[in-house]
Order: structure tokens, then C-alpha cells, then sequence
């Protein structure tokens, strides 16, 4: 059963920060959502990055851009080492973390559809460099994304078998002198994604130096794929 430790408006937001399930994963998350609610609202799971955590700065403009432009939910957890689980990071991390992590953002998920004010069958995820090192492979095993923003990462063995997977449409962004991952990389890893429709958007720069509309097509292709899914459904 979710516990629920805070409540509070933030910003014109709602914030409630919880754990989801606790005593099994004790997994530190939170939940943004338009101060008044009318009715089930499309859910944006949101990762962070590997200098981040779920109430940084970056998520809490995301979920401003989510929540008071696009009127729906939003949502984020704090990955290993970060934020309430901070703590030192090993030299060498993979699958043990990613299978953890998927597994993670499905236990917060399947409470958050569970709220009479979360749309279950209008969900997508958007996380970039370790938000798509660990996010990637949970969109590929969880058929309730509709919609994903991935990017800022480079092919892995993990990485190029879970990208077949996908069938949700996906933005896919790229910072073109990305000092972490070269382009070769990066390419294999948009060329090996499964979804028909798959969009490549690149941006002169360094991996951090992503330029604001980056995130402003991040955040519009999420929100027109969700609403898509309400008007045709």
C-alpha cells in the first residue's frame, strides 16, 4: 500500500511525495497533478539524469510543463545512488541495477494507475542519458507506455536487444559533439529501436549543453501523443 508522506502545493502544482511499495521495494517517489482535477489525466513518468534526482530543478520544470501547460499528471523516482538513496556508487554497475530499476518504475506505476485521477491506458516516460540507461529497457517490457522521449546514450549489448523492443513511438535526442557518447553509438542505438515511428532530433553541443527546445519538443511530443490517445480513444 502506498505511504504517503507529504502534500503540498508547489509552484501552482500539487506534489505529494510518497514510497511506493513500501516494505517489499521502499522505492522514494512523487507525484505532480494540476491543483483542481477533472477527471483521469494522462501520466508522464519522468527520469532523471545521472546528476539528478526526482525533486531536482530540471524535474520540477518538466513537471511544471506537464502539469500547468498540458494539464496531466507527472511523476518521478530517484534512481540507485541518487537522491534519497544517495550514497557511493560502485566502479562497475549494469544489469543487477537496470533489472532493479525496471522493476521499480513498474511497482510505481501499477499504484499510480491505480488513483482515480491517473489514466491508465495514457501513459508515457521521457528520461535522457541515465534516464535512458535505466528507463529504456522499462519502456521495452511495459506495454502501458504509449509514448517515450529517450536519448543522450550510446549502444550497450543491454541496450541494442531491449531497443528492438519497443513499438511505441519515440523522440530520440542527440547532442552532436556529446563528449559520453560518440555518434557512432549513437546512432547504432536509434537505428536498432523497434518502433515504427522513430524520430532522430540532434542539437550542436556537448552532452549537458542541450539548448531549450530540446525540451520543449520533448515535452510537446509527449503531451500530443497522450492527448492523441484520448481523442481517438
Amino acid at each position: 500500500m502506498t505511504h504517503w508522506r507529504s502534500d503540498a502545493i508547489v509552484d501552482g502544482m500539487r506534489q505529494r511525495v510518497f514510497t511506493a511499495a513500501p516494505g517489499t521495494r521502499d522505492v522514494p517517489s512523487v507525484l505532480w497533478s494540476p491543483a483542481a482535477v477533472d477527471g483521469p489525466l494522462p501520466l508522464v513518468l519522468i527520469g532523471h539524469g545521472g546528476a539528478g534526482h526526482k525533486l531536482d530543478d530540471s524535474r520540477l520544470d518538466l513537471a511544471r510543463r506537464y502539469v500547468l501547460e498540458g494539464s496531466v499528471a507527472a511523476a518521478a523516482i530517484d534512481g540507485p545512488w541518487h537522491g534519497e538513496r544517495v550514497g557511493a556508487r560502485p566502479e562497475g554497475w549494469g544489469d543487477l541495477e537496470t533489472d532493479a530499476m525496471l522493476l521499480d518504475w513498474r511497482a510505481t506505476l501499477d499504484e499510480l494507475v491505480a488513483l482515480p485521477e491517473v489514466d491508465a491506458s495514457r501513459v508515457g516516460y521521457g528520461g535522457v542519458s541515465m534516464g535512458t540507461i535505466f528507463g529504456l529497457p522499462f519502456v521495452a517490457n511495459e506495454p502501458r507506455i504509449r509514448a517515450a522521449v529517450l536519448g543522450l546514450a550510446g549502444a550497450t549489448p543491454r541496450l541494442l536487444r531491449e531497443a528492438a523492443r519497443l513499438e511505441c513511438p519515440v523522440l530520440f535526442l542527440m547532442q552532436w559533439d556529446d563528449e559520453l557518447f560518440d555518434r557512432p553509438s549513437v546512432f547504432a542505438l536509434f537505428e536498432a529501436l523497434g518502433s515504427e515511428d522513430r524520430r532522430l532530433l540532434a542539437f550542436p553541443g556537448g552532452h549537458a549543453e542541450a539548448p531549450g527546445a530540446a525540451r520543449e519538443e520533448s515535452t510537446r511530443f509527449l503531451l500530443e501523443g497522450l492527448t492523441r490517445e484520448a481523442a481517438s480513444g
